[in-house]
């Protein structure tokens, strides 16, 4: 088929298109015969030749077309408009089907969220995540079995288990009411909070309404308010001067004045209320669970009190009796000599100074105090009573002390006495070095060196046991050492006005003042000496008779300041 076979009109429409126009102007047409259908063949069995369309084809026609052309246009809107319906039927119908679904999984969601929890909810401290109301009772119940509190922080510690769970929590009516406020027609907000991490817990910390009708409120706060009360016992809730210093860095401290804080009993009981309803295991107290100091001190007024008492007990010395410590004096004794006034105002009490000085002085004084020893031979004696030991010059004691604090004194000071021993011990201990021992019920006397080795022994004769002559019991002092003197006796004999007796002796060894002390007896018979019983028929005005011999020998080997221990 030739190209002149196949004629189309300036469209590329045949004469038998339907849409095609006949009167159309300078159309050709095809001869009879043809077929103009794509893709048909012609008699002649060859395919038809397209021929490109022109331009003008794919232009709009203009509107002064002539009927053929119009017809053509008004079928053709005519299909357009019928394809524009159908597409918003579709559209509406698919808005239709979006919002069927969205109803269905919000009835849906209403449905689920009235049987179950939302994700992440918990109920006194149980995740109930997405169960139901029994199995979240099974949880909460679990836990409350398990369940106990302790107390602690600042030194405080404070423990509680209820014997049953459901004493502390009901834990059907816990689940229930919570279900109850699941709010499930907001379902979406509810859970989206919940999935973000908005979601509050169904029963909050706060929320003592989940604690058991059966607990025992009353018991948990006595008993909470009993050891609390405890603690508190010595704590005064003031300021004071004791428990501000602080005796490890020797002052006083804004910090530990806060020790005298005492907890506050509703603070403390309503943590430990609110750790029950949410079933928390432990408290920690800290500083804000103490009540505030009397007077409401601040913490700068504080640390301004203990600065100011700092600069008032720099003194820090060491007294010493015998090269031994016998006191000290350092900023821990200072500090309790310290007052405040309301302003908190720091003074020292100088008669405080005064007390503690005569309170050291009685702590070092031996003299006439009860003292043990172990005698080499092992006897243990005690006595007391005589003139032997340390006597401390109170007075001028008092004044270093004050002078000491005032100037902020350091280092040893060697305390002043009227009386000394040999050695310093604690009270109750031997103080001497050598010492004679006059044992009144053996009736012998011993003497020994410092070390305790025995020196020198005799048997002797003591005071007569009536009342007036008795050899008086003590440690006494070795006070003078005379030759070739008269003793003569104090007591004046009624019927002849003299002394009741004036006897010469060679040896003088006196340890009582000038009255009693140790001699020869000429007057006596050598076998008393060997009597123990003799002094209750010859026994002396006090004195200790000695055989000549041996109060020689004594004389010889004792000093003046030596010890003399009369016992019975």
């Amino acid at each position: 088929m030739s190209q002149n076979d196949s004629s189309f009109d300036s469209h590329g429409a045949s004469a038998d298109h339907p849409f095609g126009s006949a009167s159309r102007p300078g159309v050709n047409r095809k001869p009879e015969g043809t077929i103009g259908v794509i893709g048909t063949r012609t008699p002649s069995g060859t395919p038809p030749i397209i021929p490109p369309r022109p331009v003008q084809a794919l232009l709009p026609e203009p509107r002064d077309r002539r009927t053929t052309g119009g017809a053509h246009a008004a079928r053709s809107g005519a299909r357009g408009r019928l394809g524009c319906g159908s597409g918003r039927r579709g559209g509406k119908i698919a808005l239709l089907l979006v919002l069927s679904f969205i109803a269905l999984v919000y009835v849906g969601g209403i449905a689920a969220f009235s049987l179950v929890f939302y994700p992440n909810t918990s109920i006194a401290g149980a995740d109930v995540s997405l169960l139901p109301e029994d199995g979240a009772a099974t949880r909460i119940d679990s836990m409350a079995n398990r369940y106990s509190l302790t107390v602690e922080g600042i030194g405080f510690k404070w423990s509680y288990a209820p014997k049953h769970g459901s004493d502390l929590i009901d834990a059907n009516a816990a689940a229930k009411r919570a279900l109850a406020g699941n709010e499930p027609y907001l379902w979406p907000v509810r859970l989206w909070r919940a999935c973000t991490g908005a979601q509050a817990d169904a029963g909050t910390s706060t929320d003592r309404s989940l604690l058991s009708p059966s607990f025992d409120e009353d018991s948990f706060s006595s008993d909470l308010k009993q050891a609390i009360d405890t603690f508190n016992e010595h704590r005064s809730g003031a300021f004071d001067t004791q428990s501000a210093f602080d005796p490890t860095s020797g002052a006083f401290s804004a910090e530990r004045a806060r020790g005298n804080e005492k907890l506050s009993e509703s603070t403390v009981e309503r943590l430990a209320k609110e750790a029950l309803s949410s079933l928390r295991e432990r408290v920690s107290l800290e500083t804000n669970a103490y009540e505030p100091l009397k007077g409401g001190v601040s913490d700068g007024d504080l640390q301004r009190a203990c600065d100011a008492a700092n600069a008032l007990i720099g003194t820090s010395v060491t007294f010493k009796l015998a090269g031994t410590e016998a006191g000290a004096l350092d900023g821990e004794t200072l500090s309790k000599w310290i007052t405040f006034d309301d302003a908190l105002s720091p003074a020292l009490d100088n008669d405080k100074v005064s007390s503690w000085a005569h309170e050291l002085a009685d702590t070092m004084n031996t003299v006439g105090s009860e003292r043990t020893y172990t005698r080499p031979d092992g006897k243990v004696i005690t006595v007391s009573d005589g003139t032997y030991g340390w006597k401390v010059d109170e007075k001028k004691l008092v004044e270093i002390v004050q002078d000491a604090v005032h100037t902020k004194r350091s280092g040893e000071i060697d305390v002043p006495t009227t009386s000394e021993g040999v050695t310093y011990a604690a009270h109750g201990n031997p103080d001497w070095g050598a010492y004679a021992d006059v044992d009144i019920s053996e009736q012998r006397a011993r003497y020994f060196d410092a070390s305790g080795k025995l020196l020198w022994e005799t048997g002797i004769v003591t005071g007569k046991p009536n009342g007036e002559d008795d050899t008086p019991t003590g440690i006494y002092k070795v006070n003078k050492k005379l030759r070739n003197i008269t003793l003569v006796s104090g007591k004046i004999d009624p019927n002849t006005g003299k002394p009741v007796y004036e006897s010469p002796v060679q040896y003088w060894i006196a340890f009582v003042d000038g009255s009693i002390g140790f001699h020869d007896a000429s007057w006596q018979s050598a076998s008393v000496y060997s009597d123990p019983g003799a002094y209750r028929w010859a026994g002396s005005h006090g004195c200790i008779n000695t055989p000549l011999d041996k109060v020689i020998e004594l004389y010889d080997m004792i000093q003046v300041g030596d010890a003399v221990i009369v016992h019975n």
